[in-house]
């Protein structure tokens, strides 16, 4: 009986064993893609909430009584608010922040997270003790990882269709890029390519109602 029962040689072993190495390798070289995902996918989220709380704040902005120059207000800019020109003319361009006006180390760009209450609610995270975080919260928030630029012009078309009626009425239209960075960094980009550090990109028409 006992010439009937056969084992495995080491030779099967062996040969199990590198298939199973192999699965495994093959299993493990989907992890940093998976984690690349992951990451591009929270960058996207974040990059997208930004995007739509600079919509709302320019929009908002637009519809109040204002003359010639919009405030706005939103914590990626200086003091939590901003005060521009509109331009006047069609077809100018104009760049915001100016050269030398923005809010991160090289002077480039609005950094979220720069006005006085979020700075003070993330430097209290920071120097609270690890098991005491007075207002809660992680010392690695990323709330100061993510800025923008934006640019705003006037395009030639200003008469826009405010009912059913096809009634227009001639109001001011201006045309808002806004361009937003993780981490951003100073750096000559080629013409033709985005900025490495750049996310999201969006093109928006904005009525001044307010004017």
């Amino acid at each position: 009986m006992r010439r009937g029962q056969r084992g495995f040689t080491l030779i099967e072993i062996l040969i199990a064993m590198v298939l199973l190495m192999i699965g495994i390798v093959g299993i493990l070289s989907l992890f940093p893609v998976a984690i690349k995902n992951v990451q591009s996918s929270v960058e996207d989220s974040a990059a997208s909430n930004l995007a739509q709380s600079l919509y709302g704040s320019m929009t908002e902005a637009m519809r109040r009584p204002v003359a010639k120059d919009v405030t706005v207000t939103h914590d990626g800019l200086p003091g939590g608010r901003l005060t521009f020109t509109l331009p006047s003319s069609t077809g100018s361009v104009t760049l915001y922040p100016a050269p030398g006006a923005g809010t991160d180390p090289t002077l480039e760009v609005y950094q979220l997270g720069t006005d006085s209450r979020t700075m003070a609610q993330v430097n209290d995270i920071r120097q609270s003790p690890p098991s005491g975080w007075s207002r809660g919260g992680d010392p690695t928030e990323p709330t100061t990882q993510y800025s923008f630029q934006f640019e705003v012009s006037r395009p030639p078309e200003s008469v826009i269709v405010v009912d059913t009626a096809h009634t227009t009425t001639d109001l001011p239209l201006y045309q808002f890029r806004f361009v937003i960075y993780h981490g951003y960094y100073s750096a000559a980009v080629p013409g033709g390519q985005t900025h490495p550090a750049q996310v999201k990109e969006f093109t928006t028409f904005i009525a001044g109602t307010g004017l």
